[in-house]
This record gives structure tokens, C-alpha cells and sequence, in this order.
């Protein structure tokens, strides 16, 4: 799986560029380059907003669970916001899906059960 990933990864700036150029013969260079430029505005503005809320919500934070939840999409959203400034359609698109609230608590869902699933460590606490 992990390997998948690294491919996935290393092939994506390529498969970007090409999606890029090919758009940009269909619209033209600067329709395709306004477009890349607005998707990154607008992104940026919402992980300004969503990143806010998100260092509110880990301040108030009580429980290890919850820490540890909002610290994942804390990740998430960072790794949204630097695919956001990337510039590509492909990497907008992804980038935009983390840092939209909805699917970036879905999967951070996901994350944290199959981490829960995957680990073999367990946490003792003692009281005095």
C-alpha cells in the first residue's frame, strides 16, 4: 500500500502537467492559468477559515481521543494546503478535498479507525 503511495506521488506532477497542457489547448494558456490562480484564492481563503477553527477546537481539547483527532486533520489540512500551492488541477482538486471541512472529517474518520485498527500498542493509565 505504502508503495502505491510513493508511486502515486512521484507520477502525480507529471500526470498534472500533462492535464495542464492539455487544458490549455482546449481553453487557452491564460483561461487555464486565471483558473489555476482562482482555485488557489479561494483555497487559500478557506484554509485560512478552516485552519482557524481547527486551532480553536485543538485548544479546547480535553481528552487524548480528541487531541490526536484534530492534530490528524490538522496534517490533513496542511497537506491540503501545500497541494493547493502546487500549481496543477489535479493537486487543486485533492488539495480542496482536504481542506473542505466535510470530506476532511470523513477521512479523518477513516484515518483514525484504520490506525486504531493497525496499532499494536496499548495505553495504561494508573490513578493514586
Amino acid at each position: 500500500m505504502l508503495g502505491y503511495l510513493i508511486v502515486l506521488l512521484l507520477l502525480l506532477p507529471f500526470i498534472d502537467i500533462y492535464v495542464l497542457v492539455v487544458l490549455a489547448g482546449e481553453i487557452g494558456f491564460l483561461p487555464a492559468l486565471a483558473l489555476i490562480a482562482a482555485t488557489g484564492i479561494i483555497g487559500a481563503f478557506i484554509l485560512k477559515r478552516e485552519g482557524t477553527q481547527l486551532l480553536r477546537r485543538l485548544q479546547s481539547s480535553v481528552t487524548a481521543q480528541e487531541v490526536s483527532r484534530n492534530l490528524l486533520e490538522g496534517l490533513l489540512l496542511a497537506s491540503g494546503g501545500l497541494m493547493l500551492l502546487s500549481p496543477g488541477f489535479i493537486t487543486d482538486l485533492l488539495g480542496l478535498l482536504l481542506v473542505l471541512r466535510p470530506t476532511r472529517e470523513r477521512l479523518t474518520v477513516k484515518l483514525s479507525e484504520r490506525l486504531k485498527q493497525n496499532s499494536d500498542y496499548e495505553v495504561k493509565t494508573y490513578s493514586f
